[in-house]
């Protein structure tokens, strides 16, 4: 019976996931957020599915990543999600793509931030739970990435959340090579244009779209294709 973690679980895309394995007979979902007490519909999912917990988890806490682990010592888990993220002080819900354009970074909270929790926050990931990814089936690391990572299709704007991104790819092609001799297998996912809080309505698709995408992709993940740059709609994209 598989047993998945879901990182940013609360939300968006996360939840949508959440909402997806544990429509699924056997699924045992560790739901992690920063603050599950706030989070109401995660709450109430939890309350109606059968083996969905919550676990609070800011994956900007080295030290809480740490702690979550040894706290699930011993417990496999076959796919790992590391989906929180963070765009940046004003993400496009709320401005559009007007901040981090040239010439008017805030380099605190567009490029630090980001850098802690998308990056930072996936490699602890990574290290904390590599155990636990050893002792399963599955063995899967889905890191959830953006087509802004492509340095290829560079569009000369979201500076540091791009950057960002393409530093979580260099990871996770990382972690595939490093993690390979162990059986783990890892892959960054484009999970989509989706109308989540970061990105608002004027996004391309449902985040349910974006997360079934995910999950497909998950499912054909292999040691074969091991570090592959993958997208929810099954279309290559350029490193």
């Amino acid at each position: 019976m598989p047993i998945a973690l879901i990182t940013g679980a609360n939300r968006g895309l996360g939840f949508e996931m959440v909402k997806i394995l544990a429509g699924r007979a056997g699924y045992t979902i560790i739901a992690c957020c920063r603050t599950p007490e706030k989070a109401d519909a995660l709450r109430a999912l939890a309350g109606a599915a059968t083996g969905v917990s919550i676990e609070a988890l800011d994956v900007s806490d080295t030290d809480a990543i740490i702690g979550l682990a040894r706290q699930l010592a011993g417990t496999p888990i076959d796919i790992l999600i590391s989906n929180a993220g963070v765009f940046g002080k004003n993400p496009p819900a709320t401005t559009g793509f007007q901040e981090q354009q040239f010439g008017v970074s805030n380099f605190e909270d567009d490029w630090i931030v980001p850098y802690r929790v998308n990056v930072i926050g996936t490699m602890a990931i990574a290290e904390a739970f590599v155990e636990h990814l050893a002792a399963s089936e599955l063995k899967k690391l889905a890191v959830i990435s953006s087509v802004v990572a492509s340095i290829e299709e560079a569009k000369g704007h979201m500076f540091g959340y791009a950057a960002s991104k393409a530093a979580v790819n260099m990871t996770a092609r990382n972690l595939a090579v490093a993690l390979k001799p162990r059986g783990i297998i890892v892959n960054p996912i484009h999970p989509g244009y989706a109308k989540t809080d970061m990105s608002g309505p004027q996004a391309a698709i449902e985040p349910v779209v974006g997360a079934q995408g995910v999950i497909d992709r998950i499912e054909e993940m292999s040691l074969e294709t091991s570090g592959a740059f993958l997208s929810y709609d099954g279309r290559s994209i350029p490193w």
